[in-house]
């Protein structure tokens, strides 16, 4: 999966949303000379802006949140551990504004980006921006959070200015700990269930690999025995296999032996009778007789298949 987003292009005078979210005046020459501006965009540069996934965090601890926080109950140092990092954002007099996010390599951070990847939740922007004259008028930008329902619409990501929202609006002491907790935990299970589809992944390509070879294998079989058969009826026709030779006698072979089948074939009768021929010996036990009777079986088993396959 891509690490990172492309450009994203919202307006925060088009919400995109009719009944949900909330209406908001900015003030844009305003958003433009901060998100344009040298501060921001020194630290996007330097990679020192951060999201998180929802804003639990910035609505508990305030919109520039520390690295961690202590638990005022257990006396735990918590780390607030980002999602994603701003890589890009600017403004347009016209309204429009621009980013890109980097998904992290955290928890929160690989959460966010398979939630990206299946197309839900999106972007919502953080700014400090007080009301001034009727506007919201946008003095710091703090990050984009990942948010399950964005205010702007029409990029998946908004303006979320919280500026209603005050450090402890939302009570619970050992809020931090048990997200960060609930975070680890859903990662450690997609972890070990990518893990595991890498394993069946690695068995699937070693099954494939070998069935492969064994196909290799069964074509270098079957050509062989094409090559044998095309030798054998060439040797039943009394010619010799592969020669094209005008001048010879098809009854000669490639060393200029004179070939003869019926005298062949009376050779090899005598052979078989000569190693038929039984030979003197001692009398089998019974045991010896029974494994050369299972033998004898196993034999006409294997004769029985070379016939049918055409090597006898």
């Amino acid at each position: 999966m891509r690490n990172r987003t492309e450009v994203i292009r919202y307006n925060v005078n088009e919400r995109g949303r009719d009944f949900t979210g909330v209406d908001r005046e900015v003030d844009i020459p305003a958003l433009c000379l901060l998100v344009n501006g040298p501060v921001v965009q020194e630290s996007v540069r330097k990679g020192d802006i951060f999201g998180y996934m929802g804003h639990g965090f910035r609505e508990k601890y305030g919109l520039d949140l520390p690295e961690a926080i202590i638990d005022p109950v257990t006396g735990k140092t918590v780390t607030l551990e980002p999602a994603v990092k701003t890589v890009m954002i600017k403004a347009y007099p016209d309204g429009t504004v621009e980013h890109q996010q980097e998904f992290l390599p955290t928890a929160s951070g690989r959460i966010a980006q398979r939630l990206y990847q299946g197309k839900t939740y999106g972007f919502s922007s953080v700014f400090y921006a007080p009301l001034i004259s009727g506007k919201r008028t946008p003095k710091n930008y703090f990050g984009m959070d990942f948010v399950k329902s964005p205010n702007y619409d029409t990029n998946r990501g908004y303006d979320a200015m919280l500026d209603s929202t005050s450090a402890g609006a939302l009570q619970g002491s050992s809020f931090a700990e048990e997200y960060s907790a609930m975070l680890d935990s859903v990662d450690s299970i997609l972890a070990a269930n990518e893990k595991a589809m890498e394993e069946v992944n690695g068995l699937a390509e070693g099954i494939s690999k070998e069935y492969l070879r064994q196909c290799e294998i069964n074509d270098e079989l079957n050509e062989q025995n094409a090559k044998l058969l095309e030798r054998i009826s060439a040797l039943n026709k009394g010619q010799t296999p592969g020669a094209m030779l005008d001048s010879v006698p098809a009854a000669v072979l490639e060393r200029g032996y004179t070939f003869d089948p019926d005298k062949t074939a009376q050779m090899l009768d005598s052979a078989r009778h000569y190693m038929e021929v039984p030979l003197p010996g001692y009398e089998d036990s019974p045991a010896d007789t029974k494994t050369k009777q299972d033998q004898g079986i196993l034999q006409r088993g294997r004769e029985l298949v070379q016939r049918v396959v055409g090597f006898i």
